[in-house]
């Protein structure tokens, strides 16, 4: 048996990940061509709440395909691979729904910055995939390990990819990117093993659910700039 839970969860989250680029894509598209005319906010609103809830709804049902596929390719009870799939995939799709939710709410002048900063990070899930796909050619002996013959260096240069996709998915903030990736790179490189490549990909996998978490409570903030005044006139008053 090849197949490895983690990375299948890792998978399936990835394919939320895309279905989050493609709802961003479209109210993206729509306000960068009316920029020559007066964009009709229910059009964009439409656009952001359809294209996130076909995410969440989307990228779950594709998560879940995966597992079942899984689970009839190797003639095995397919629910831990649903288990891992699923529960890779749930937390980001909740975010992706709260988001449809809210996202309509927020102010007219505010969705072309909400849509900069809400952009999914592509490159870092490249740079993940890529460490991925090296961590699992070096313990199956696939290509490109069967050709080189070194799978040690091959799966660490992997880990630490994934690494560095760990630090950056975590945070926005360019000065702790510069300090963790590298840091974790290395980490990530030198505890690389058979036992602990699960553990590594969970460790990216909370750093991608984390993202989509930033994201659906920037989207509240916007949606309801008031509620967290209200909340603290609440906590000083229950304090009082």
């Amino acid at each position: 048996m090849r197949t490895s839970l983690p990375q299948l969860g890792a998978a399936g989250a990835l394919a939320m990940l895309t279905a989050f680029a493609v709802a961003h894509l479209a109210p993206t598209s729509w306000l960068a061509g009316a920029h020559s005319r007066a964009t009709p906010e229910p059009a964009t609103d439409s656009l952001i709440r359809r294209g996130y809830l076909a995410a969440a709804v989307g990228g779950a049902v594709t998560a879940g395909f995966y597992g079942l596929a899984t689970g009839t390719s190797v003639h095995y009870d397919s629910s831990p691979y649903l288990k891992w799939t699923l529960g890779s995939v749930l937390p980001l799709a909740v975010c992706a729904a709260v988001i449809a939710a809210t996202a309509p709410r927020i102010p007219a002048n505010d969705p072309p910055a909400w849509l900069a900063r809400t952009r999914p990070a592509i490159l870092h899930a490249a740079i993940a995939t890529t460490g991925l796909c090296l961590m699992r050619a070096a313990l199956t002996i696939t290509p490109p390990v069967d050709l080189t013959g070194m799978p040690g260096l091959i799966g660490r240069a992997g880990a630490a990819l994934l690494g560095v996709a760990t630090a950056l998915t975590a945070s926005r903030s360019r000065t702790i990117r510069t300090l963790t990736a590298p840091g974790l790179g290395i980490g990530y490189a030198i505890v690389f093993t058979n036992d602990t490549n699960g553990a590594l990909i969970v460790g990216y996998l909370v750093a991608l659910t984390w993202w989509g978490m930033w994201l659906a409570a920037h989207t509240l903030r916007l949606a309801f700039p008031t509620a967290g005044a209200t909340l603290r006139r609440l906590l000083d008053g229950r304090d009082a």
